[in-house]
């Protein structure tokens, strides 16, 4: 990290002294480029991959990071920060998947937001559920959900962390439970419970993408008035439930894979969303006590989410607990078939080697017959890797500068969200002397 930031400083102090002699010859320095940067926030969502989606249609992607798309993809931080180390050179919008939502410890749906056009420069983008409704509403309608989301008393595109009002967060966290719930539903249906993921991560984007698109449909064009009680949102949810299940189990809407049997489809569509709504109800009427007891007059209080949903964690962790959902798989009689995943590779040389003060990069080979999957790296060692070098979580490239000599032993892992490969290496760096030092 302090290596990256010394390039840093040194790039300012160049742009600042080839601006200052430019600006001396008379003429206005080249604008800089601004690199898209942000944060996801659910709560702020740690751990979370978000990558620059290439638009296909209606200012969407597929929601698909593909190879094309890796170098403009990376990780979020702790606080669930963001920025790409470079500019999309294709028009696109930002995606973010998995993650954990810091402030309830639980799972992240899937957001997206607005992006940029190619090669650009781009503002600060946040990623919200909020952002998402605007981008899985139809462009004729967005301005009429930006309308629907500023009645609440935020901004659609605000960092909702750092402040919320109470209606405008019982919103989110309806949208949010919402898509947490029915994937528990479905992952517990497939043989898997509250820590075993038995259904791939294309059914969870696919899945919650329906659901959001469905709640984007029935929210765009509501006033404050309509979203100012606990019943009155969870009755949307449940409407918005409904359909998106019964698409899911007619095969009209794109399930990421999954095989929906049920002896009874309209049955199980309404048993599937009348939890929701009571879940959902649950969830906000503990935001609505924060509130003083109604949303109706509280759209205009501003305060961190934290303390906002600080009632409800409770409601929202409960939301995918094992035994609810469990009790709606069996009320509904409907069993789930994932597909067959296919693991992701990783391959590459078992040691490579280097000089101090000498450039460096170790390439992995990593592959997923899966094409749609998402693959999240990692790497880990008996210690840091070496002074000098980073490791890329999206491409798995080791790279850099080292400054130390020695030895060390690492393994790289590449995990698709359910399947994982590793691959170990062992990177020997040496001075001109040919001693290796000590051992990383």
């Amino acid at each position: 990290m302090g290596k990256s930031n010394r390039k840093g400083w040194s790039r300012v102090a160049v742009i600042a002294a080839a601006a200052a002699a430019v600006a001396a010859c008379g003429d206005d320095p080249a604008p800089a480029i601004v690199l898209p940067q942000g944060a996801v926030v659910q709560g702020p969502v740690k751990d979370a991959v978000i990558f620059a989606d290439e638009v296909v249609a209606d200012g969407r992607g597929n929601g698909i990071l593909d190879a094309k798309e890796k170098e403009f993809s990376t990780t979020t931080d702790s606080q669930g920060n963001w920025k790409l180390t470079k500019v999309p050179n294709y028009d696109y919008e930002m995606v973010s998947v998995g993650g954990t939502d810091t402030i309830t410890q639980q799972p992240a749906i899937v957001m997206r937001a607005e992006g940029g056009k190619a090669n650009q420069a781009v503002t600060t983008k946040n990623v919200t559920p909020l952002t998402t409704l605007v981008q899985l509403t139809p462009p004729a309608n967005r301005e009429a959900m930006k309308t629907t989301i500023k009645a609440l008393g935020v901004d659609f595109d605000k960092k909702i962390d750092e402040g919320i009002t109470p209606a405008a967060a019982a919103l989110v966290k309806a949208v949010t439970t919402t898509a947490t719930q029915v994937v528990a539903v479905l992952n517990t249906a497939a043989g898997g419970n509250e820590t075993t993921q038995a259904i791939p991560t294309t059914a969870v984007k696919a899945v919650q993408t329906e659901l959001l698109i469905q709640l984007a449909t029935n929210l765009a064009g509501k006033t404050a008035a309509e979203l100012n009680t606990a019943g009155e949102i969870a009755t949307i949810t449940q409407t918005s439930t409904e359909t998106a299940v019964t698409r899911l189990v007619a095969g009209t809407a794109p399930s990421g894979g999954l095989t929906l049997n049920t002896a009874n489809a309209a049955a199980t569509a309404t048993q599937i969303a009348a939890q929701v709504s009571t879940t959902v109800t649950d969830v906000v009427t503990a935001i609505e006590t924060t509130a003083g007891g109604t949303l109706a007059t509280a759209s205009s209080s501003i305060k961190p989410e934290s303390q906002v949903v600080a009632a409800a964690v409770q409601a929202i962790q409960d939301s995918t607990s094992n035994a609810a959902t469990q009790a709606v798989v069996a009320a509904a009689a409907v069993t789930v078939i994932p597909p067959v995943n296919k693991p992701p590779q990783i391959s590459g040389n078992s040691s490579a080697s280097g000089s101090v003060d000498v450039a460096f990069t170790y390439t992995p080979t990593i592959s997923d017959e899966n094409t749609a999957d998402t693959l999240t790296l990692s790497i880990s060692g008996a210690k840091p890797i070496p002074p000098g070098l980073s490791f890329n979580p999206a491409t798995g490239v080791i790279s850099g500068t080292p400054t130390a000599a020695g030895t060390g032993t690492y393994t790289i892992r590449v995990s698709d969200g359910v399947d994982s490969a590793e691959l170990t290496v062992t990177l020997t760096f040496i001075r001109a002397t040919g001693s290796t030092g000590a051992t990383f």
